[in-house]
């Protein structure tokens, strides 16, 4: 795949459908939410790696990050977030990474913090994800 056909862009309102169609092809517990920002990388039209930034008071959210799986390790993922960087820089911003993907992550400039350092909306939230049997690991971005 040559990635110089690649787009990298925020969704506008008018994609949202197709968004959601992607979401529920490949990450159905991924809901998108047409109030938070949805950034995409594109060839040709189709959608291949999303993730939302979920707006929160004093923060944001980094969530429903997915790649279609013809397209995975390949560094997709990586250039989504390499591409966002202002808007990850614009508010605090968290993740809460499966475990296996803690080094992805880690890479991408987010560093792993216990609960008690999330805000406090977020850690309700992260603590009530944890005893549903998810393999979290609360983080943190930055940018150096």
């Amino acid at each position: 795949m040559k990635t110089s056909y690649l787009i990298t862009e925020q969704v506008p309102s008018l994609w949202f459908p197709l968004v959601k169609k992607f979401y529920q092809e490949h990450y159905p517990s991924g809901k998108p939410n047409k109030a938070d920002p949805i950034w995409v990388i594109t060839e040709k039209g189709k959608i291949l790696c999303a993730l939302r930034l979920k707006q929160m008071a004093h923060s944001q959210l980094l969530t429903g990050m997915v790649t279609d799986p013809n397209h995975r390790h390949i560094g997709l993922g990586s250039r989504l977030i390499q591409s966002i960087h202002p808007a990850l820089g614009e508010k605090p911003t968290y993740c809460f990474a499966f475990t296996h993907l803690v080094s992805f992550y880690n890479t991408n400039h987010f560093t792993t913090i216990s609960a008690e350092m999330l805000p406090e909306e977020l850690e309700s939230r992260f603590r009530s994800y944890t005893p549903q049997g998810r393999a979290l690991t609360p983080m943190h971005y930055i940018r150096c």
